[in-house]
């Protein structure tokens, strides 16, 4: 049974049409496999799989525009050029290294974290953030975050997207409005491997993902769940 207080993935509707079944994870209910696990995590090392990251962490950073300050708040991290993201080790008070990956937009710092450092996270920076003037907003369920990782990611979805990215070069994370969406698009993953992970506002989720649902299988993408998942990201 549910916990009255798990969180509800904006893409629910679309995981429902795509046969899910659902699992807690990390306080949210999140697809745990589509009924074959077997074939997500053969997708995943030899296609492309699809999968659903509103559980992970999402804080914008916003100040200095010229990144000083907002490396001084992350602690001295080196901050990635702009249009770029980057993988980072955070050390809280307690010792514990939080790895965190940050993107460099135009506004604002983006910084990603695992679902169950999100919070500490937050913590570890928002004291700084407040001295210095700086503003520091979690919008994790205020977005959705869609992923397709594997080695045919990048190909699959470029192709079906309801707008035109352009080329996007591994590490690159760019911004796009069009079509009453507007997109975080970042080339990468929280695994060894390519991928191209979204962004977008928790009302346009369903609309957002709509392109990968009607076309998943002519282009070879696989719904997979959270198990395959944590499976690949304790194996890394």
């Amino acid at each position: 049974m549910t916990k009255p207080n798990t969180k509800t993935s904006p893409f629910q509707s679309v995981h429902e049409r795509l046969g899910a079944r659902f699992g807690p994870f990390h306080g949210w209910l999140l697809p745990d496999h589509y009924g074959d696990p077997e074939a997500e995590r053969r997708a995943l090392s030899e296609g492309s799989a699809a999968f659903d990251l509103s559980s992970f962490g999402r804080l914008s950073l916003a100040g200095d525009p010229d990144g000083q300050s907002l490396a001084d708040l992350v602690h001295g991290a080196a901050l990635p050029d702009l249009g770029r993201w980057a993988s980072v080790t955070l050390d809280d008070p307690a010792g514990r290294a939080l790895s965190v990956r940050i993107a460099r937009l135009p506004k604002a710092l983006l910084i990603l974290t695992r679902p169950t450092d999100r919070h500490a996270v937050h913590h570890l920076i928002a004291g700084r953030a407040r001295h210095a003037g700086a503003r520091l907003t979690d919008v994790t369920e205020k977005t959705g975050m869609l992923a397709v990782y594997g080695p045919r990611s990048y190909e699959s979805v470029t192709t079906i997207l309801p707008f035109d990215p352009g080329p996007i070069e591994p590490g690159a994370v760019l911004e796009i409005s069009q079509m009453m969406i507007s997109v975080t698009v970042l080339r990468g993953s929280w695994l060894d491997m390519d991928g191209i992970e979204l962004i977008c506002p928790a009302s346009l989720a369903p609309l957002a993902a709509g392109a990968i649902a009607k076309y998943h299988e002519r282009q070879g993408i696989v719904p997979a769940g959270m198990h395959c998942l944590d499976q690949a990201m304790r194996l890394g």
